[in-house]
């Protein structure tokens, strides 16, 4: 049976769509309004995160050693893991001070890749190549200030994440009504 074909006759509203829509602007419009506590939510969830891949390593190792002569890699990988997820638990501060680095050094990473990009494709292009490069050299600034300020990268990485929280709801509760 092909379902594709019999997608269009289907009408209805997404209650799904709405809900998951309706909860993801209050999400974000908590994060906005008590950006501490969206930060010990972080710092919560990638310590579980991390306690979880250390396990999930630890558990490929029995299926890896029998395959691949450096699978020892995965015992220290979950051993690494799960510690990091540990500490991140006992001191909220020193995790949400590590995310708040690590965020300020992806996006100088990325700044670093978009100037270096924008030099070596100057040829192709053309008179975009001035927006880009000025774009890339703002971006740089803006990584190197939250490196020095990581209360202002936390703040970041907050905001960027209930705007997105807050735009992927409106969609949602949009597309809630648009199967009618």
């Amino acid at each position: 049976m092909d379902n594709f074909s019999t997608y269009r006759e289907k009408h209805g509203f997404n209650w799904a769509a709405l809900i998951a829509g309706v909860l993801m602007i209050v999400a974000g419009l908590f994060l906005i309004l008590h950006p501490g506590r969206a930060l010990h939510a972080f710092v919560l969830l990638f310590a579980i995160l991390s306690i979880v891949q250390g396990f999930v390593w630890l558990a490929v190792y029995s299926h890896l050693r029998y395959f691949i002569s450096f699978s020892w890699l995965a015992i220290i990988s979950g051993v690494i893991d799960i510690i990091i997820g540990i500490l991140f638990l006992y001191s909220y501060d020193a995790a949400g001070l590590t995310i708040a680095y690590l965020f300020a050094f992806w996006f100088l990473f990325d700044s670093v890749s978009g100037i270096s990009f924008t030099w070596h494709l100057k040829s192709t292009l053309g008179p975009y190549f001035l927006i880009n490069m000025i774009l890339s050299v703002l971006s740089l600034f803006i990584a190197i200030g939250m490196m020095f300020n990581p209360a202002l990268s936390a703040l970041t990485l907050i905001w960027l994440v209930s705007f997105w929280l807050l735009i992927f709801g409106v969609s949602e509760i949009v597309a809630a009504f648009g199967n009618r």
